[in-house]
């Protein structure tokens, strides 16, 4: 695994012109360039007859819950996707990438997940018309926070018992999303997975809702999982 640098420009310390130097509160900016280097350590399932085709390939970004922090791979393996993949008994036709989050923090360093998504596309057969996003509780927000802030990266995205932000819906209007909730959540209530769905345009074919109303903060089950890939694999990035 190789770290990535990234490259932040900003805007450089300059009064704007036409501001009084005496008025109480000056106009300015900032331009500047800022490097970081970001390592990030994550698992990689490449589906069979990877190797020996020319195809590329769907890939599927898997964003953890809280419960998954830290550098033991084991802790994922609680989480379905992880789990199905190293039992050997599903064969899922992605590329999938998981990555584990550092302990203490959350999925909101989007530029770092952003560097690791184009390394991977960089070092694999990847379609670039067929990524998806899919997490669950902390990943779940991470997936609207990811899809809100580069919407067009994303095929699809599934968002499972993640809270939310109705305002970041203003760009994934056309993102076909397929959202799941458990009615008897008590950390993160259904309700954040509701007005979401609204603030999208309801309950159709490019924007779906599953709302178990006996689960409460539980990941979607296996059966529901294999559902759910069925439905991304449809999806193409900006057929809608």
């Amino acid at each position: 695994m190789k770290a990535r640098r990234l490259m932040l420009v900003l805007l450089a310390s300059v009064p704007v012109a036409g501001t009084s130097l005496d008025a109480q509160l000056v106009e300015s900016g900032f331009q500047g360039r800022l490097c970081r280097d970001v390592q990030i350590r994550y698992l990689l399932h490449l589906p069979d007859g990877y190797t020996t085709t020319q195809n590329q390939w769907p890939l599927m970004l898997y964003l953890h819950g809280g419960l998954g922090r830290g550098d033991d791979f084991a802790k994922l393996m609680w989480y379905p996707v992880p789990r199905m993949l190293e039992s050997g008994e599903y064969s899922l036709p992605f590329i999938v990438v998981i990555p584990q989050c550092r302990e203490g923090e959350m999925w909101t360093d989007t530029e770092a997940l952003i560097a690791l998504l184009d390394d991977i596309c960089d070092a694999h057969a990847v379609d670039p018309d067929r990524i998806y996003l899919v997490g669950y509780s902390m990943g779940g927000h991470g997936v609207w926070y990811l899809a809100y802030r580069h919407p067009e990266r994303f095929a699809a995205i599934a968002p499972m018992s993640g809270m939310s932000n109705p305002w970041w819906t203003s760009r994934l209007k056309g993102l076909p999303v397929w959202a799941f909730h458990g009615g008897q959540d008590d950390r993160v209530p259904s309700r954040e997975s509701e007005q979401m769905i609204a603030s999208l345009g309801g309950d159709h074919d490019t924007v779906r809702f599953t709302l178990n109303p006996d689960r409460g903060h539980r990941p979607p089950t296996v059966q529901e999982h294999l559902e759910l890939f069925q439905w991304l694999l449809a999806q193409r990035r900006n057929q809608n």
